[in-house]
């Protein structure tokens, strides 16, 4: 029991620095985001947004879930060593290729994507998902996030020029696409080079492993993307409602971006710490740091989004007036939002805990829901009611990931109370 405070500051402070390095980029790609939408208007932004979503999905696929089961393997191995980081790789690289090759081959067949040149860009962000799971492996095990504390802000004052040049001379979504896609080569690139100079670059490839690896991963590569799948499905909906309607909800659902960023710095930062606890079967200590950290994100992200309802539609109006309908659709969202991150707490634990397929029924079931929700509420209400429709579905699925974590916690403690014997299959 002792272990949990000491624990729970571990990954208080690893996200204090994530934050910190993250919150200079994030307001300066912020900025970025907000030029764009200025520049091109609704319907132009709602242009550049669905292509981004419609890529979203397959970056997921060339991930394969991998980054989440090479933090829980590592703490079952013991550490990250160049086996478990090059075949990670490796096999990234593998995915990236087949989802690339889909993303592109889906969008010139269905139109769905926009304009392809734009889908094109967008695409790149799926090829440099091996760069950057191979580049930030380390520090998210080792929850060293300082070493990389420079990056974002450096990444950002790019985006910000990039986007500030195409605002000024080139005011289409193919200019803005690309700020996006250069600034995210950089930083593939800053933090490869600082990866190489604190961790190498030597990997190499394990075919056992790699299997193992695969076996693991593959509910969680599902429960990527079938998550990111609903999460981007808003788009796909409104497709028939023009790119204008698409554009309120892209500017609804970037202002709720920074609540939610905020939740998946936490969550990454604890998955190491929480995957050694479960890796122990220290089921009280687990419940301790499960305990507190819903409690404290509550503390942080209720009276956050309470002052960001209010404020968000008057900034709306005075400073982008043509945005000023899609305060209702960012209200709504920002319930789902609030929702989302404590998904993303529970989420965290359940994959800490090994149990990825129970997490794949979950999202399949989200699925469901939004699909149904989706389906009666979009074409009555458009951006609005792909905002209920997602939020409705985050609320059902927060109740039952916090079930399932309760459950799961329980079964553990009276396991460990009965002593090794019982803890053997």
């Amino acid at each position: 029991m002792s272990e949990a405070p000491s624990e729970l500051k571990k990954i208080l402070r690893n996200a204090a620095s994530v934050l910190l390095g993250s919150a200079g980029g994030e307001l300066l790609t912020t900025y970025a985001l907000g030029l764009a939408a200025v520049g091109l208007g609704p319907a132009g932004f709602g242009v550049l947004s669905t292509a981004r979503a419609f890529t979203e999905p397959f970056q997921s696929i060339a991930g394969f879930g991998m980054g989440t089961v090479a933090l829980t393997l590592a703490a079952r191995r013991g550490g990250l060593d160049a086996a478990l980081r090059g075949t990670v790789f490796y096999l990234s690289l593998g995915f990236a290729v087949v989802a690339t090759g889909l993303s592109m081959g889906l969008a010139a067949l269905t139109g769905r994507g926009g304009p392809m040149p734009v889908v094109a860009l967008a695409t790149v962000a799926t090829a440099l998902v091996p760069l950057n799971a191979a580049a930030s492996l380390p520090f998210t095990h080792e929850r060293r996030a300082e070493r990389l504390i420079f990056v974002p802000t450096l990444v950002g004052l790019f985006r910000l020029a990039t986007a500030w040049a195409a605002w000024r001379f080139v005011r289409s979504a193919f200019s803005f696409q690309l700020s996006a896609t250069a600034s995210g080569v950089l930083s593939a690139l800053l933090t490869l080079g600082v990866s190489w100079r604190h961790y190498g670059l030597r990997f190499t490839f394990d075919r056992a492993l790699a299997r193992r690896l695969l076996s693991m991963a593959w509910p969680a590569a599902a429960v990527e993307f079938v998550v990111m799948a609903y999460m981007r499905a808003s788009y796909f909906f409104l497709h028939d409602a023009g790119p204008r309607v698409q554009g309120e909800y892209a500017a609804a659902d970037q202002l709720s971006r920074p609540v939610l960023t905020l939740a998946g710095v936490l969550m990454v930062s604890a998955l190491p710490t929480v995957a050694r606890i479960a890796a122990d079967r220290a089921f009280e200590a687990l419940t301790t740091v499960y305990r507190k950290s819903l409690v404290r994100a509550l503390l942080v992200l209720v009276p956050l989004a309470s002052v960001v309802w209010w404020l968000a539609p008057a900034i709306l109006t005075r400073a982008a007036p043509a945005y000023a309908s899609a305060a209702t659709p960012f209200r709504v969202l920002l319930f789902g939002t609030l929702c989302m991150c404590l998904n993303q707490l529970s989420s965290t634990f359940i994959v800490a805990m090994g149990r990825f397929r129970l997490i794949l029924v979950v999202a399949l079931i989200n699925f469901a829901v939004y699909v149904v929700l989706a389906r009666w509420a979009i074409p009555r209400y458009q951006a609005t009611g792909a905002a209920i429709a997602t939020a409705v579905m985050e609320g059902v699925n927060s109740l039952m990931q916090l079930v399932i974590v309760a459950l799961l916690l329980r079964d553990g403690r009276r396991q460990s109370a009965q002593g090794p014997k019982a803890e053997q299959p």
